[in-house]
C-alpha cells in the first residue's frame, strides 16, 4: 500500500511511544533501529520487556521498563534462548509457542499498570508479541502493529510460515494450506487461551485467530511487496517498507586486517536457532573448495574452538551490516533481518532455513529467484557447495537480487515507517 507523504506533520508535541517485541536480538534490533529514528525526531521511545534485555535496550540510547522481574529475573533469558537454539523444526515451533504462552500471561498481568505509570502514548507492537495488543485495547491507547519477521497475515493461498511450500492458488494446495493452519491454531492454545481470558475480563471481543490482533490503524512490514507471496486482497493500511535498519551505536571488533581480497562469503545462522555444529562444518567443507573467503558469524562462543576445513574467519558476532557491505553471497537460515539487509545490497543467497518463519522466508526467497533454499534434513556439504556455485556463477541470481535491492530502496524504509507513526500521534495529539 502507498503511503500519501502529504498526510505526514510534525506533532504538535512530543509523544511517548512504547516499544514491545520478542526478547530476541532478531526482533530488538529492528525495533531499535525504529526507536531510535523517532527518538531523533524528538519522541520519547520506552521499551518494555524483560531485565536480560535492559543492557541491550540501554545501549542504543532507548529508555526501558523492565517487566516480570520475579517471573523472569536477571539470568533467565540466556536458559531459555539456549534451549531454543538446540531445537529445530515442528520442536522449536512448539517450543517458541509454549514459552510464548507464559509472556503472554506475564504481559497481561503487569503491562496495564507499566504503561499507565509510563505515561504512554502510542504503543507500537511486534505481530510476534500480540498481548500488548491487547492490553493496548484494554485501555484505550492506540497501537500500530509491526512485523519485524515475516508478515504472519492469513489467506489460504499463503502457505503457513513454518513452511517450505510454494506459493499456489490451485485448490489442493489452498486447502493443504488450510488445514495446516488448523494444525498450527491447535499449537497456538497456549497464548490465545491466555489472551481470551484477560479479553473476558476486559470485556473485550475474543481473538478469533492471529489476524485479529493486528492494528487497524496500521500495520508496518519489514519486508518488500516483490519479496512477498503476493496476496489476493490488500490489507487496509498494511505497508510493505523494507528493513527497519539504522547504524547501531553499539560497534562489534571484527578482525578487518584478516580479509585478504578474494570474494567474501558471509554465513549466518542468526542468534537464535545456531546450536548445530554440523550445519556450520558442511558450510566449512562446502566453501573450502571455492575460491571464496568464508567469514563465519556463530551467534554465540560456544563453537569459537571448532576445527574447521578452508580457515574461514570465525567470530562469535559480526558488524553484520559492515560485513553485508563488503560480501559477495550470503548463507543464512533466512530470517528476515539477514535476508532483507542481504538484498539491501543485492547479494544472492542460499537459505538452510531452521524453524518458526525461517521456511516460509526461504519459499520466499527461492520464488524471486535471487537465491536458492536447501532443507535442512536435506543439508549435506556436497549439496551446498553446488547451490552456491550456482548463485556466484549463474547471474540470473544477483540480477533478480539487484531488482529486490530498487525496490527496497524505494520503499522507504525506517524513515517511512516513522513518517507513519508520527501521522498517528498527529491524529491523537
Amino acid at each position: 500500500m502507498e503511503f500519501e507523504s502529504d498526510l505526514v506533520s510534525a506533532p504538535s508535541r512530543m509523544t511517548h511511544f512504547g516499544m514491545f517485541c520478542p526478547p530476541a536480538t532478531g526482533h530488538l534490533d529492528p525495533v531499535g533501529a525504529l526507536g531510535r529514528e523517532l527518538q531523533a525526531r524528538g519522541h520519547r521511545v520506552t521499551v518494555f520487556q524483560v531485565a536480560d534485555v535492559e543492557k541491550k535496550v540501554r545501549g542504543e540510547l532507548l529508555d526501558f521498563c523492565p517487566v516480570g522481574k520475579e517471573a523472569y529475573p536477571i539470568g533467565s533469558l540466556p536458559e531459555y534462548l539456549d534451549e531454543l537454539g538446540r531445537r529445530e523444526g515442528w520442536a522449536g515451533v512448539r517450543y517458541s509457542i509454549e514459552c510464548g504462552g507464559r509472556l503472554a500471561e506475564l504481559m497481561c498481568r503487569e503491562l496495564p499498570t507499566a504503561i499507565k505509570k509510563a505515561g504512554i502514548d502510542v504503543i507500537l507492537v511486534d505481530q510476534n508479541e500480540p498481548a500488548a495488543g491487547t492490553v493496548a485495547e484494554h485501555l484505550g491507547i492506540p497501537f500500530i502493529t509491526l512485523c519485524t519477521s515475516l508478515p504472519l497475515n492469513r489467506e489460504a493461498s499463503i502457505p503457513p510460515p513454518f513452511t517450505l511450500w510454494p506459493y499456489s492458488t490451485n485448490v489442493l494446495s489452498r486447502a493443504r494450506n488450510t488445514l495446516a493452519y488448523l494444525l498450527l491454531d491447535r499449537l497456538l492454545i497456549p497464548i490465545t487461551r491466555v489472551l481470551n481470558d484477560y479479553r473476558r475480563r476486559w470485556h473485550l471481543a475474543p481473538l478469533k485467530g492471529p489476524d485479529d490482533s493486528f492494528s487497524e490503524r496500521s500495520q508496518l512490514a519489514q519486508m518488500i511487496e516483490d519479496f512477498d507471496f503476493p496476496k489476493r486482497s490488500r490489507i487496509p493500511n498494511f505497508y510493505y517498507l523494507g528493513p527497519f535498519c539504522t547504524e547501531s551505536r553499539q560497534s562489534v571488533p571484527f578482525p578487518w586486517e584478516r580479509l585478504d581480497g578474494r570474494p567474501l562469503l558471509y554465513a549466518s545462522l542468526g542468534t537464535l536457532q545456531n546450536r548445530q555444529a554440523y550445519v556450520f562444518r558442511a558450510i566449512a567443507e562446502a566453501c573450502a573448495p571455492l575460491q571464496v573467503q568464508l567469514v563465519l558469524s556463530f551467534g554465540h562462543k560456544d563453537f569459537m574452538g571448532l576445527d574447521l576445513p578452508g580457515r574461514p574467519i570465525m567470530v562469535d558476532y559480526a558488524p553484520q551490516l559492515e560485513l553485508l557491505a563488503k560480501a559477495h553471497a550470503v548463507i543464512t537460515h533466512a530470517g528476515t533481518n539477514t535476508a532483507m539487509g542481504a538484498l539491501r545490497y543485492g547479494l544472492p543467497m542460499v537459505a538452510i532455513p531452521i524453524t518458526n518463519d525461517q521456511p516460509g522466508t526461504a519459499a520466499r526467497l527461492q520464488r524471486t529467484g535471487a537465491g536458492e533454499a536447501i532443507e535442512l534434513s536435506q543439508l549435506t556439504s556436497k549439496r551446498l557447495k553446488y547451490a552456491l556455485e550456482r548463485i556466484l556463477t549463474q547471474p540470473s541470481y544477483r540480477q533478480e537480487a539487484q531488482r529486490l535491492r530498487g525496490s527496497i530502496e524505494r520503499a522507504g524504509g525506517v524513515r517511512k515507517a516513522a513518517d507513519i507513526i508520527e501521522s498517528h500521534a498527529t491524529r491523537q495529539n
